[in-house]
């Protein structure tokens, strides 16, 4: 006999409207009742204020899909889902003649058996590839072990140059009498490719020679996902664009060679920030700073802060503090930066005594790594 999960989604002012979703399940497979409930779509719209029936009625009938998609990731694969709203089968009510108002949906599923697999075959592989522990057979035949193998062979191919590989045959075969999957799939590696140019999609303030320069895309080496990632992680540690965006081209150019573009979206070149603190005995302090994230548009980034504390205090007098700091990226190699910084402090006269203290600065040149 099955048991009832049901989940009745309440929002307010929706007490008299609120859908209940209750999802069915036999009693050896209670389980599988937070996956399913995490896959609907109905428990999803239900708990929305402004859902309407049509609404319902929509996600309803994506169900059957969404819970098949769901029992196959847990080896599920001669299940049975029955969705009904208000007693009426889903399916069978048309897509766009919702009632005015749905009550209830009852989704009753028939889990079948756990699959094993039976064959588990992905070739050609790259040398080195190491495929997921669970795709053997004998093992329960999940269908996002089956994604993950998949996606761990072609990786092995685009980490030897191959970044155009693809699937060119995938054949799944269920034995529902004995409750096995066997799983067949081919692929293409395509050619060994090298880095082409890195092509700027919509050049923005930070020029174009800049851009390249800080990315470090080491055009004319094969291609390696890794260098992609380093790129865009070059790009983003500036702190000039709000967005980065880098694109395999779709298809290789002359000689082998695979451009790279660049979709990049400029952040705000200029910002400032202000504080205050009180204090009992150091009395107010006050702080504030400015920042240009593309000074020069070579995405430089200037800062300057300023403090001054001890007003009405009873520090001895007013503290002043000034400083500035430049951040110049790819100086001499990709992953090397430059930094030049300059500090000044000084203290004012007192209300007693009346004495002057001297200001004094410093300046200091820093080259770095910022990888």
């Amino acid at each position: 006999m099955p048991v009832l999960l049901a989940l009745a989604l309440l929002g307010p002012g929706r007490a008299v409207a609120a859908t209940e979703v209750v999802i069915a399940l036999p009693a050896d497979a209670q389980g599988l009742g937070g996956h399913l409930r995490s896959a609907s779509l109905s428990v999803e719209t239900a708990a929305r204020e402004d859902a309407t029936a049509q609404d319902l009625l929509a996600a309803a009938r994506a169900d059957y899909a969404r819970m098949v998609g769901a029992l196959y990731e847990v080896g599920r694969y001669g299940g049975v889902v029955s969705i009904r709203v208000d007693g009426r089968e889903a399916a069978d009510m048309p897509a766009f003649a919702a009632p005015g108002r749905i009550g209830q949906i009852a989704i009753r599923v028939e889990p079948g058996p756990l699959f094993a697999f039976s064959q588990t075959r992905i070739a050609p592989l790259a040398p080195g590839t190491k495929l997921p522990e669970g795709f053997r057979p004998g093992a329960p035949a999940y269908s996002q072990v089956i994604g993950k193998a998949t996606a761990a062979a072609g990786r092995g191919w685009r980490e030897v140059g191959h970044a155009k590989v693809a699937i060119a045959g995938q054949r799944l075969v269920a034995d529902h009498r004995g409750a096995r999957l066997a799983a067949d799939i081919t692929l293409s590696p395509g050619p060994r490719l090298r880095f082409g140019e890195l092509v700027i999609a919509n050049p923005g303030n930070v020029r174009p020679e800049r851009v390249r320069a800080i990315a470090g895309l080491p055009t004319g080496q094969v291609y390696h996902p890794d260098e992609m990632r380093k790129a865009s992680e070059r790009l983003r540690r500036t702190g000039a664009f709000s967005s980065v965006v880098l694109d395999e081209a779709d298809t290789p150019g002359p000689g082998s060679t695979l451009d790279v573009v660049a979709t990049l979206a400029d952040a705000r070149p200029r910002r400032f920030g202000f504080g205050a603190e009180l204090s009992s005995l150091e009395g107010l302090t006050l702080s504030g700073f400015w920042l240009h994230r593309n000074l020069r548009g070579g995405a430089e980034r200037l800062r300057i802060d300023g403090e001054v504390g001890g007003i009405g205090g009873d520090s001895g007098g007013i503290d002043y503090i000034l400083s500035a700091r430049f951040d110049r990226p790819a100086t001499l190699t990709p992953d090397t930066g430059l930094f030049l910084s300059a500090e000044g402090a000084g203290k004012g006269r007192t209300r007693l005594s009346r004495t002057q203290h001297p200001a004094g600065w410093r300046a200091e040149p820093h080259l770095f790594p910022t990888a």
